[in-house]
């Protein structure tokens, strides 16, 4: 078993990496809330047994490279299911700050692109649930339920119920 404790850099992020972008890595697919972990002791998709046992401070990305030589060992955060949140029309104050305070009383991480806001859900019936707290903003939002990989806010650092 292969024992890791810090990733050697991100094929997204560093610079260095670029060999691996034409996918000649083993991948350790693992889900977002395993990348919290710090021992964890997973197989590769080609096999290789690795166990985690991260230095303190150290958290997981997606695209992390754990090993460095002849079989690098890429992080693959797996999609899941998220609610995609649109506001209709940009700049409704009062909608923004509802939208907010629903999500954050149910808390949700969240991920912020532009207008939209992101979350993570457990079933596609999560979506009523959400259309019913929204009722009195639902007609200024869209709500799409789609499958994704989901990076939180690095400010948005909530607790999941």
């Amino acid at each position: 078993m292969l024992e890791v404790n810090v990733p050697i850099g991100n094929i997204f992020l560093d610079e260095g990496f670029d060999t691996l972008k034409d996918g000649n890595f083993e991948r350790l697919k693992i889900s977002r809330i395993e990348l919290d972990k710090k021992i964890l002791r997973r197989k590769t998709d080609r096999g290789t047994d690795i166990g985690l046992n991260l230095n303190s401070g150290i958290k997981l990305r997606n695209g992390d490279v754990l090993v460095n030589g002849k079989n690098p060992i890429v992080i693959e955060q797996l999609s899941e299911k998220v609610i995609r949140v649109r506001l209709k029309t940009s700049n409704n104050k009062k909608v923004m700050i509802l939208l907010g305070h629903i999500i954050g009383n149910r808390h949700r991480p969240i991920s912020i692109q532009g207008e939209e806001i992101i979350f993570p859900i457990q079933a596609d019936s999560e979506k009523e649930v959400f259309e019913k707290l929204f009722h009195s903003i639902i007609n200024y939002i869209e709500l799409t339920v789609e499958e994704r990989v989901f990076s939180p806010h690095s400010g948005a650092d909530v607790h999941e119920h």
